[in-house]
């Protein structure tokens, strides 16, 4: 049983690169347990950082067939900044149009948690089981540094993927 947990962030836009910064944290964490010559940590668990675009998640997804992927970044949907929730992923229903436009987005190498999950699910790379974790972010702005609102989140939501872990173990 392989887990992936991916990080997505947008490099350097303030809170939206929080996904690169769970995974970053999500790696040292678990690297004590890593297998470093498959890649799969202990418990079959694989952190990667998903920064290189939609269409390259779903044949990485392809390749590992992982029983659960947890998705983690911060994407803007008017909630209070700072806000984190843990989400089930059902695979989006799509006509092929609108898949193929998602797809046509991805290639540019665009890249955020809904553009993730709908290009996975078009190319049916998408796990039964998915969950996203994903966080309001109070700064879009270009910045190497998240926000204290960030931070915060980011702590919470690293907290909230290896509780998703612990219980995915569990199953």
């Amino acid at each position: 049983m392989t887990v992936f947990v991916g990080g997505a962030g947008e490099l350097f836009q303030g809170d939206l690169d929080l996904g690169r910064r769970a995974a970053e944290r999500l790696a040292v964490a678990l690297s004590d347990d890593s297998d470093d010559s498959s890649g799969v940590g202990a418990g079959g668990i694989v952190v990667e950082e998903l920064h290189y675009g939609a269409v390259a998640v779903a044949q990485r997804l392809a390749e590992l067939r992982p029983s659960s992927f947890v998705l983690v970044g911060a994407i803007a949907r008017g909630r209070e900044p700072g806000t984190v929730l843990r989400r089930a992923v059902t695979p989006p229903v799509r006509e092929p149009a609108e898949m193929q436009r998602a797809v046509e987005q991805a290639v540019t190498g665009y890249v955020d948690l809904d553009l993730i999950l709908d290009v996975a699910a078009a190319f049916g790379a998408l796990p039964e089981h998915t969950v996203c974790v994903e966080v309001e972010p109070a700064s879009t702005e270009p910045s190497e540094h998240l926000s204290d609102v960030g931070e915060r989140a980011l702590t919470e939501a690293v907290a909230l993927v290896r509780a998703e872990l612990a219980a995915t173990a569990g199953r």
